[in-house]
């Protein structure tokens, strides 16, 4: 059994899950962070003497900020050594998360989200950089995909954890907590840093106008298309959710609780089989994701009248839309691998967030335009077919060679897929 030189030096077997554990808290603890808010807004609102609409800008600016942030930051620390440059947004995320737990002034809150946020968008491409160079390369898509639990696990835990803590505490109570969890992390995490050699050294791309340059190729675009598409189906039902299952299905809103519950187990389970399917074939493992969410959003429809089904369905939709997530990372991994890779995953973050808010923008507007709740869906599943015509075409291309997933993690498991390594 052979093993190729991109495999040569990587951690052992203990030390890679050791490293995945560390990365997986890491995108809990930054994930938890960013959406712990709701839980909190009513109670944080009445302290810094604002109305719920105005405080609920903290949530658009969070996502803002990462949207237009993420890129410049990876831009403008090209020459950065990963393990200081994590080091400087680990603290930068602590100290905004705590200036946010101090004050009741909103303008200085508002500032310390900004600056979490600023940490968080050039974090998480970061740690999904890290954990792929933590392991074999054959095994990047459940590397991705354990840190793509972390964000799963902070919908299915972090918030309703953040949530008790400001009922039991004080709505400062889940800032603090984050802060603390994210200043623990911090020292195994630079640790693994260090040991870790990256892909991308600094100095990888010739100049900043290079790095941009990987953002005009076809396949790096076709990746960010697939990922704001599949965001948008999924946020235009998923923002709406709870009028949707009270009002159109008929669930009571202490059920709704329960349900949304069993979407984050769902998620959870997605995510870690799209991972072992990415692990097989990226393009392909995408095309099922994506296919699967398309479905399960049309079926939610088709069924909402019979309860069952529907619930049968809104798993689906949460298992479907977490299995996307490994499939499109570790695709942007593939075909940005050495050329500003951090970069490229860094506006993948940033289309996620702009996915996520046209999704609310579309659900918003179908609601508006005096449709009923039922239309949500709808829509969001042909938004996703329409992700799924070029994932499919990404994966028609890979199948002939013209893609580097090909190459670089599809061919390898074709020549060796008894072993599961490259020859």
């Amino acid at each position: 059994m052979n093993v190729s030189e991109h495999d040569a030096g990587r951690p052992a077997h203990r030390g890679s899950t050791w490293a995945l554990t560390i990365l997986t808290l890491c995108a809990f603890t930054l994930g938890t962070g960013e959406i712990m808010i709701a839980g909190i807004l009513p109670d944080l609102a009445a302290a810094a003497d604002v109305s719920l609409s105005t405080a609920g800008l903290l949530v658009s600016m969070f996502a803002l900020t990462v949207v237009v942030g993420g890129p410049v930051l990876a831009l403008t620390t090209t020459t950065a050594r990963r393990s200081r440059l994590m080091g400087v947004l680990l603290s930068l995320f602590v100290l905004g998360t705590a200036l946010s737990a101090l004050t009741s002034s909103f303008a200085v809150m508002t500032t310390g989200r900004i600056a979490a946020a600023l940490a968080h968008s050039a974090l998480m491409p970061l740690f999904f950089g890290l954990a792929a160079d933590a392991v074999p390369a054959h095994k990047r898509g459940t590397a991705v995909a354990r840190v793509s639990l972390g964000l799963s696990l902070a919908m299915l835990v972090g918030l309703p954890i953040g949530t008790a803590l400001g009922q039991w505490l004080s709505w400062r109570a889940p800032f603090a907590a984050v802060a603390l969890l994210a200043l623990a992390a911090t020292g195994p995490v630079l640790t693994l840093a260090k040991r870790t050699p990256a892909a991308e050294e600094p100095g990888a791309a010739a100049n900043r106008t290079a790095e941009i340059r990987v953002l005009a190729e076809r396949r790096v675009q076709a990746v960010v298309v697939v990922t704001t598409l599949t965001a948008a189906a999924a946020f235009t039902a998923y923002t709406y959710i709870t009028p949707l299952l009270t009002g159109a299905v008929g669930f009571t809103p202490s059920g709704v609780t329960i349900l949304l519950l069993l979407f984050g187990i769902g998620g959870t389970v997605g995510n870690l089989l799209g991972g072992k399917l990415t692990d097989r074939s990226v393009t392909r493992a995408a095309c099922l994701a994506v296919a699967a969410l398309a479905g399960s959003l049309l079926l939610l429809r088709a069924t909402v009248t019979v309860k069952p089904l529907a619930v049968l369905f809104l798993f689906l939709f949460g298992a479907a839309y977490y299995a996307v997530i490994p499939a499109v990372n570790t695709r942007m991994l593939n075909v940005a691998s050495r050329r500003a890779r951090t970069l490229a995953l860094t506006v993948q973050s940033s289309a996620f967030n702009l996915g996520i808010a046209a999704g609310g923008w579309a659900g918003g507007a179908v609601i508006a335009g005096g449709a009923d709740l039922r239309r949500l869906p709808v829509v969001g599943g042909l938004i996703a077919v329409l992700a799924l015509v070029v994932v499919y075409a990404e994966h028609r291309a890979s199948r002939r060679g013209e893609a580097i997933g090909d190459t670089e993690q599809d061919a390898p498991r074709r020549s060796d897929a008894t072993s599961g390594v490259s020859a």
